[in-house]
Order: structure tokens, then C-alpha cells, then sequence
């Protein structure tokens, strides 16, 4: 198969690719470097493609990784990277929410008898406790997250 592209639809390819290389490489578990390989493989094509048609100055090389990669200073502000952040942002918040309301609802109601339910009846007695933590969240950010140290560690 052999497809054709506009120098404007392979900027696009190069950035959509760059996103997916980007959430690869810091989420992937260990031993998941050959799919991480494989999307830097894709990416790396592309951007050398993106070179040949003349729009070199889009791209550069990455030193510390020994790729090509979209210039940094074009990535700032762009779509991809606003994409990507928005992304993180939304896992950090959905995590420290779920995480806690699952540390409250174990307290609550012991975490054996959480541990053998199914994820839909855990959901539904955890969702008081996600309700709490997100308004709280929205509301104050971290501002009145605290760690506390257990008795005698500091």
C-alpha cells in the first residue's frame, strides 16, 4: 500500500506521532521498551520523511536519545504538547482521587471486604468519598494536601 501525503498532513502525522512516542516513553511498564522501539521507529520515519521533503527546519536531533525529533522550541504552546499536558493533569487528578477515596472506603469498611467485591460495587462505595475529594480538589488544588508521619518516623 502506498499513501500519499501533504507536507501539512505529515506535519500533523509527525505531531500526532510525537504524542503517542511521548506518552510511550513515560507511562510504559518495565519490558515494554520493544513497543516504546516501535513507535520511536514510526516517529523516526516520519521525521526523516519531513527532512527529505524539505521541511528540515521543523526537525532536530535529540541527543540524550539519539532520535530525531520535532524542534523543541516549535513544541511550545503547540497542540500536541497542550494535549499532552491537559492528559497528565486529568491522570494526576483521577488517580490521587480514586486512590484516596479506595484508602477511605478501606478504612471505613475494612479493606478485606473491599478486596472481594466486584469493581462496580467498590465504585459505588467508594462514590461519596470521590465526591468529597473532588470538590475539594476542584476547589483548592493541593493547597490542603499534608503528609502526616506515623509516631516516632519524624
Amino acid at each position: 500500500m502506498h499513501i500519499r501525503f501533504t507536507d501539512d498532513e505529515l506535519i500533523t502525522l509527525s505531531e500526532m506521532m510525537t504524542l503517542a512516542c511521548w506518552a510511550t516513553y513515560w507511562n510504559h511498564k518495565p519490558g515494554a521498551e520493544s513497543g516504546v522501539d516501535r513507535f520511536d521507529d514510526m516517529l523516526e520515519k516520519i521525521l526523516s520523511r519531513l527532512q527529505h521533503n524539505g521541511q528540515g527546519q521543523r526537525v532536530e536531533n535529540d541527543a540524550e536519545r539519539q532520535r530525531l525529533r520535532l524542534r523543541k522550541d516549535s513544541e511550545d504552546g503547540s497542540f500536541y504538547a497542550q494535549c499532552y499536558d491537559e492528559m497528565r493533569n486529568e491522570i494526576f487528578w483521577e488517580e490521587l482521587t480514586a486512590r484516596m477515596a479506595e484508602r477511605e472506603s478501606g478504612k471505613r469498611y475494612g479493606m478485606e471486604k473491599i478486596n472481594n467485591m466486584g469493581e462496580e460495587e467498590r465504585k459505588q462505595l467508594a462514590e461519596p468519598f470521590v465526591k468529597r475529594f473532588w470538590k475539594e480538589f476542584s476547589k483548592m488544588g493541593i493547597s490542603n494536601l499534608h503528609v502526616v508521619a506515623r509516631s516516632g518516623e519524624g
